[in-house]
């Protein structure tokens, strides 16, 4: 006959540390997020690449970017390139560069149309080819609605890391955020070709499309996998690989300045 029994102490103990199920449990939050946040970001994309320059153009009308970025200027021979570009890179609105005063070397594609390079880019560059090539990449990040995308994927990023609350939310900050370097870096390589594409309609070569790169690569490429930007040597051979296939002149001389950047 069967005779019941009270259960031994045994049952009230954790059969696994409170360290290992704290990992685990860590774990299992992690890949939930990342998987969460790779799937609405692939939805996401989808949505923008198929949004129409009508509904671009009024969205980016409640989109603002705020960031110091020093003395802006404009400038005549800048608009005339710009004008010029922009009608091979057929986007849904009109392109306005910008001088921005800065000591570092670099161009930035804001929403609304908005190009701003700043005044230590232009000094290092040596002939309108160059100006073009930065120009048709920053048109690129238009053309590709990257400021959309960054703009939804951040947006996503912060809802599901506060979603897993402070504590959680900020350790898995770090592997949410590795996704988004490398998409950034995809970008970057795409719109390298896209300003070929712009440079090639627009003057019908593609000379010095990237002797600027040649010029800033360091050789610091270990660095370059928590940077939003792939290592130039990396963005030179995508670049060459591309002119290649499209058959691109490379033979013309490269288009001088008409006039002196301070």
């Amino acid at each position: 006959m069967y005779k019941p029994k009270l259960p031994d102490d045994s049952v009230n103990i954790q059969k696994e540390s409170f360290l290992l199920q704290s990992v685990k449990l860590f774990f299992s939050l992690a890949i939930l997020a990342f998987l969460s946040y790779m799937v609405l970001t692939f939805v996401l994309h989808i949505v923008i690449d198929n949004l129409s320059p009508k509904y671009e153009k009024k969205l980016v009308q409640f989109i603002s970017f705020d960031m110091e970025i020093g003395e802006i200027k404009s400038d005549e021979y800048l608009d005339e390139i710009t004008e010029k570009i922009s009608k091979c890179a057929n986007l849904a609105y009109d392109i306005k560069t910008y001088i921005i005063d800065q000591d570092t070397p670099n161009a930035y594609a804001l929403p609304g149309g908005s190009i701003y390079i700043t005044t230590e880019m232009l000094k290092e560059l040596q002939n309108q080819n160059e100006l073009v090539a930065i120009l048709g990449h920053e048109m690129g990040h238009f053309k590709n609605r990257d400021h959309l995308k960054t703009l939804g994927s951040s947006v996503l990023f912060s809802l599901i890391s506060l979603s897993l609350g402070d504590g959680y939310g900020k350790i898995l900050d770090t592997t949410l955020n590795l996704s988004k370097i490398r998409y950034s870096q995809s970008a970057e390589l795409k719109s390298d070709m896209f300003a070929l594409d712009v440079m090639d309609c627009s003057y019908g070569s593609v000379s010095d499309a990237s002797s600027l790169f040649s010029r800033l690569d360091k050789g610091d490429e270990m660095s370059s996998f928590l940077e939003t930007h792939p290592p130039f040597n990396k963005r030179i051979k995508k670049m060459q690989d591309y002119i290649i296939l499209k058959n691109y002149d490379t033979t013309k001389e490269p288009i001088p300045f008409k006039k002196e950047f301070n």
